[in-house]
């Protein structure tokens, strides 16, 4: 037997299990400390699996950690993308990232005093000595190497040389390709993100299993680009890229393509290579002046644009260097799913897989296939992503009798039939059953649920719970006997995570309206099969009969700004604190009197 645990403690930090190739559990520390896209070692999630699973130095055989590279101090030390606003990544563009990238002094210690001032009550996982922000680049890696592993190793206690370290980029490959539950013979594996181990884009050939990478670059910086356009339009980076692909489509071409020269300028090919053109040294500073003539939502269709040209010319040149058709994609920027529909249309491609939630919180099981590869030990494929904590009925139970949930809401056994009528009824159901889904998207298990052929419920549920952008669209469910009437997909394409927009069938829009992009009308649909969760089918199912709809909105049950509900607590808090009528836990109902 192999014990893998997979750890990382980058952006948006998780933990994975696998247990002879097979990834048994995953959770992203996010749900327990209840701060989006939480960074750093995650303890809550680790000690989470350690003791549901029983794990010691004994059965452990190893603690695979991704990402070798560890000398950005300021990110390992204190947890920016999490706690950081809008307000203060501007301010360390100004005092931090400005006098460096001219050659000026600057603070190397800039996360530390910052948190200090602004935030000093936040503590952290890695004490890191003062002596370490003046070493030089190979002495720091060595030192935080063994700082890390003395660290953890006593936190899980297990023996520190069982701590072994591997690259980002073959972590986000090796979870592309071994996930997929479809794979193909002699297949394309490329990523794309912003930054990890010292590159941003690689490509490989898998034959047989076997990886061969035949391209890398530190220079492809359609990730960096996104998230510079993004913090320009004052939003979040590393959280709302999705914002400003969700904008896009409101832009004409014709209005954001002297936009999109401005990106040109900046990145080329050098063969399979994205490399500089006339890359400026603080690109934020170049485009702040560059874009500021420009309207919001051009801009944002030109960094869409943009972006979605540059994949096509990297897909395109890989299936004619390689002559291979088929392709797995994953990193930061396979997240956009609009760029994953124009690389899926391409002529050159065949078959092509995103997996679930491929950025980097998919990393921790990336590492643990990456171990396993190296193992010898076969890599099994995910079945689904509903890998996270259970509630027991019990403790549903239990947690209504201590709170006295029942002299508040009225609550009873409910099962499928009822709350199928209830949804085709117009009303809007929180369901928090089974396992929760590991990663950003919601797959019906921690969702919010409503009848998607009425367009008027976007409102509705922004107005009760989510407080969503207007021009944001919501995702929805169809069952895969549903799919040949509302989705435009002639290759068959893999799409159990949302992964990847499709066109949708206008004759029959109306039925699954409120579930697309309100402008474009695309759709990122789950599509949803019997063996991949029988209830939440059944329950679709139960209101396709009643209805003719095999379909069903799919948003996340989530105050706004906050992560993914984990357990009752969280559950129950939302409920309260939001407008939402209707909760089901497991098999009890709860409705607001």
């Amino acid at each position: 037997m192999m014990i893998v645990i997979g750890i990382y403690e980058g952006h948006n930090s998780s933990v994975a299990l696998s247990v002879n190739g097979e990834i048994v559990c995953a959770v992203q520390e996010e749900r327990f400390t209840k701060r989006k896209n939480e960074t750093g070692f995650p303890c809550k999630a680790v000690k989470y699996v350690i003791e549901k699973y029983k794990l010691t130095d004994r059965n452990i055989d190893l603690v695979a950690m991704s990402t070798i590279e560890r000398t950005d101090l300021n990110n390992i030390e204190y947890p920016i993308d999490a706690v950081f606003g809008v307000e203060d990544y501007i301010n360390m563009m100004e005092d931090y990232w400005k006098p460096k990238l001219s050659g000026q002094e600057y603070p190397k210690d800039y996360a530390r005093k910052y948190f200090e001032k602004k935030y000093p009550n936040e503590k952290v996982f890695y004490d890191i000595p003062d002596e370490f922000y003046s070493l030089d680049r190979k002495a720091l890696q060595e030192q935080m190497h063994d700082l890390i592993k003395n660290k953890i190793s006593d936190f899980i206690g297990v023996n520190k040389e069982k701590i072994k370290f591997y690259d980002h980029h073959t972590c986000h490959a090796m979870y592309a390709y071994f996930a997929n539950p479809n794979k193909k013979d002699n297949t394309i594996a490329i990523t794309v993100d912003a930054y990890g181990d010292n590159r941003n884009q690689t490509v490989w050939k898998i034959i047989d299993g076997e990886f061969e990478l035949i391209v890398d670059s530190a220079q492809c910086e359609i990730a960096r680009l996104y998230r510079m356009v993004t913090l320009y339009l004052r939003m979040k980076p590393l959280e709302h890229e999705f914002k400003v692909m969700g904008l896009a489509p409101y832009a004409k071409t014709h209005y954001f393509k002297e936009i999109e020269a401005v990106f040109e300028e900046l990145l080329t090919f050098d063969g399979l290579k994205i490399v500089h053109k006339n890359r400026p040294d603080n690109l934020y500073e170049y485009l702040s002046e560059k874009l500021k003539y420009f309207r919001f939502d051009n801009i944002a269709g030109a960094i869409q644009s943009y972006t979605e040209k540059m994949l096509v010319s990297l897909f395109e040149k890989s299936a004619k260097e390689t002559g291979y058709k088929n392709f797995v994609f994953s990193g930061g920027v396979a997240m956009n799913v609009k760029a994953n529909k124009a690389l899926g249309e391409l002529d050159c491609v065949d078959d092509f897989f995103v997996a679930g939630s491929s950025s980097d919180e998919s990393q921790s099981i990336g590492v643990c296939y990456y171990a396993n590869y190296e193992n010898g030990i076969k890599n099994e494929p995910l079945h689904d992503l509903y890998l996270g904590t259970e509630n027991k009925d019990s403790d549903v139970l239990d947690y209504i009798k201590k709170y006295e949930l029942d002299s508040k809401y009225i609550i009873k056994e409910v099962d499928n039939s009822e709350l199928a009528k209830l949804l085709a009824d117009g009303e809007v159901i929180a369901r928090v059953v089974g396992r929760m889904e590991f990663g950003s998207r919601a797959l019906g298990n921690r969702s919010i649920l409503a009848n998607p052929s009425n367009p008027d419920i976007i409102q509705h549920i922004n107005e009760l719970i989510k407080g969503r952008d207007f021009w944001m669209p919501f995702a929805a469910t169809v069952l895969d006997s549903y799919q040949e009437r509302y989705l435009e997909n002639p290759k068959g394409f893999e799409s159990r995570y949302m992964a990847v927009a499709m066109d949708t069938k206008k004759e029959f829009l109306g039925e699954i309206k409120a579930g697309t992009h309100p402008y474009d009308e695309t759709i990122r649909p789950q599509i949803l099969t019997k063996d991949q969760n029988l209830s939440y089918y059944d329950l679709i199912e139960k209101f396709s009969n009643l209805t003719g709809i095999g379909s069903l909105l799919n948003t996340s049950y989530n105050l706004h700004g906050l992560p993914v509900v984990n357990d009752i607590a969280d559950a129950v808090h939302v409920f309260e604190n939001s407008g939402l009528k209707y909760l089901v836990l497991n098999n009890y109902l709860l409705s607001k009197i």
